[in-house]
């Protein structure tokens, strides 16, 4: 996990450069990057309608944006990181040209390989126009990040951190000012909910969790001995489960841009993910705040699975929609999530052995 290695979303660096006594809040960060790559995953897995079940599975039922919490993780762990190693270390430029470096190569690759093979290009309804030539079709994709479920997120990071200037002075401010900042970007990712592919809805919507990373780095000490304990872990427990009921009573439309009450599921889902983001942190600095071994390859190819298990999903579903022998929803998802974890770790492993250094640009690990 070396900074070198630009990792997709935090470039988290390895123990060592933290120094020996950070050991543990590494270990458990890890870990949590482990299990957020892994509901990125189970996220794509849940089948669309009419795919073999039937069964429509909305992005805003409480389940599913439970596990599709994990966008907001990933950005939470890029502002913590941010702030821990390379705010006084790396300029704006710098750190875009790190980003753009790490992420670009693979971004371009596993996209191209989308739109070739005909899996998935176009996905958020971003279509070319009648009379369009392939390659403008092409550059469409690419700009917008459609030619796969998550590729807009590379297109998202990257103009994020063109905010770092601002993030810069968030962290500086003193404890009270930030509590500020946090409530106006709360109140922001509320009234503005992400979006597929459009980048002024996403970047005002996940700065929030950016600008709280970066807030948790700051006061890690006091924040991580109040989430440890038992009382904390239970009722930030006891939340997540209320919001999940509200959210559930509430119902959310499921066209972006509807209509719904102040203080909707949608905006219940922005805060069940700051309450989800506490009480995995609260959970595995106490519990597994050491390496686990089922997790530390997860964690250590998280990136190259971000890149990896979008072609790899693809092509199983599209195995799966052929023979459509099961017929039960959550079953083929889970099934999914396991082959698709699966078959990606090896095609990162057989990339490495086949590829040598390439195989880390084009695939990401």
């Amino acid at each position: 996990m070396l900074v070198a290695r630009g990792y997709l979303l935090s470039n988290i660096a390895p123990a060592r450069i933290q120094g020996t006594a950070c050991r543990g809040r590494i270990a458990y960060f890890d870990n949590l990057r482990a299990i957020a790559i892994m509901m990125v995953v189970a996220t794509h897995c849940f089948p669309p309608a009419n795919l073999m079940s039937g069964t429509l599975f909305n992005e805003h039922q409480p389940l599913v944006s439970l596990i599709g919490g994990a966008t907001a993780i990933f950005v939470f762990i890029a502002g913590f990181f941010y702030e821990r190693v390379y705010r006084q270390r790396l300029s704006t430029g710098q750190l875009l040209q790190q980003r753009a470096a790490a992420l670009l190569p693979p971004y371009l690759f596993i996209s191209l390989v989308l739109i070739a093979s005909g899996l998935e290009p176009g996905i958020r309804t971003i279509a070319p126009t009648a009379g369009q030539s392939p390659l403008a079709a092409i550059n469409l994709w690419l700009i917008t990040g459609t030619a796969g479920p998550a590729m807009w997120f590379v297109p998202f990071i990257l103009a994020l951190l063109l905010f770092t200037p601002a993030f810069a002075r968030f962290a500086t401010l003193p404890r009270r000012a930030q509590l500020a900042v946090l409530g106006v970007l709360l109140a922001v990712s509320m009234t503005v909910p992400r979006h597929p592919y459009i980048l002024l809805q996403n970047v005002p919507h996940f700065a929030l969790f950016y600008a709280f990373g970066i807030f948790w780095a700051r006061h890690e000490a006091a924040l991580g001995a109040t989430v440890r304990r038992g009382w904390v872990l239970a009722g930030l427990g006891l939340l997540l489960a209320l919001g999940m009921a509200a959210q559930y009573r509430i119902g959310v439309p499921t066209e972006f841009g509807a209509p719904e009450p102040m203080f909707g599921a949608r905006d219940l889902i922005v805060v069940r993910k700051m309450i989800l983001i506490a009480l995995l942190i609260g959970l595995l600095s106490r519990f597994l705040d050491r390496p686990v071994t089922p997790l530390t390859p997860l964690a250590e190819r998280s990136f190259g699975l971000f890149f990896v298990h979008q072609p790899v999903l693809l092509w199983l579903k599209r195995a799966f929609g052929l023979v459509a022998v099961y017929r039960d929803p959550w079953s083929l998802s889970l099934m999914l999530w396991v082959a698709t974890l699966t078959v990606s770790l090896a095609v990162l492993a057989l990339g490495r052995a086949l590829l040598g250094p390439r195989g880390r640009l084009l695939l990401g690990a």
